[in-house]
Formats: structure tokens, C-alpha cells, sequence
């Protein structure tokens, strides 16, 4: 990511395959910090830290500045 900066997220409707979101944009930052993961498990699964359950992973978060969109069906 650091090497190429680029990136696209895609997000597809399950019950309707023609509904999706595509962004196209650029990595902002990089945040290794893992307090923003640790609160999104706090508050979805009521754990005060997120607990790595595939054994040498690595969790970052990545901040996206949108440059392009395209969707279908509404």
C-alpha cells in the first residue's frame, strides 16, 4: 500500500447482484494504532479488545480520500 497508494472498495447487495457501490480513490493514512479496532469490538461484540484469531495477522486501518464512484441500482 505504501508502493501504490491506489485502491478500490466494492460493495455488493447479496439478495440483488445489480445493486453495488464502487469507490476508486487513494490511501490517505495508514493507521496501525488499534485503539479504532479495539472500540469497534467493544461495541459490536462487547469485548474490550479485539482478540487476533488468525495467528500472525495484521490489522490496520485504512483512511481512503474518495476520487471516484459508480453505482447501480439505487
Amino acid at each position: 500500500m505504501n508502493r501504490e497508494p491506489r485502491i478500490a472498495l466494492s460493495l455488493v447487495d447479496t439478495r440483488n447482484p445489480y445493486r453495488y457501490l464502487e469507490i476508486r480513490g487513494v490511501i490517505d493514512r495508514i493507521d496501525e494504532n488499534l485503539a479504532f479496532i479495539d472500540s469497534t469490538s467493544k461495541k459490536y461484540r462487547g469485548v474490550d479488545e479485539h482478540q487476533n484469531h488468525l495467528p500472525g495477522a495484521e490489522r490496520v486501518v485504512v483512511f481512503m480520500r474518495p476520487q471516484h464512484t459508480t453505482k447501480m441500482g439505487g
